[in-house]
């Protein structure tokens, strides 16, 4: 058997006739895990922040504001009735 460029040329070609659906799954899905593990890796790193100081966040409310609060009845206090004797009016009526 004589190697040359031609023979070669052949026997790659008829390698990729031959088997390129596997070929091209083989690789498509190498390429999903390689991308599953560096999105991975890159959430589990950016997870760990042992060096984060978090920042003073003091959440008050003025006397003015818990004075409305208090305000507020509950739904067992007692409420004015609706009046409902004028009925629905039709704002398209004229």
């Amino acid at each position: 058997m004589e190697i040359s460029l031609i023979t070669i040329k052949k026997t790659v070609v008829n390698f990729l006739r031959r088997y390129h659906v596997v070929l091209f799954s083989v690789i498509v899905l190498g390429g999903l895990v390689v991308a599953v593990f560096v999105l991975n890796t890159i959430i589990t790193s950016s997870a760990e922040n042992d060096n984060y100081i978090p920042t003073e966040n003091s959440v008050s409310f003025d006397q003015e504001t818990i004075e409305r609060v208090n305000q507020l009845k509950s739904r067992d206090e007692a409420q004015q009735e609706l009046d409902l004797s004028q009925g629905r009016i039709n704002p398209f009526v004229e």
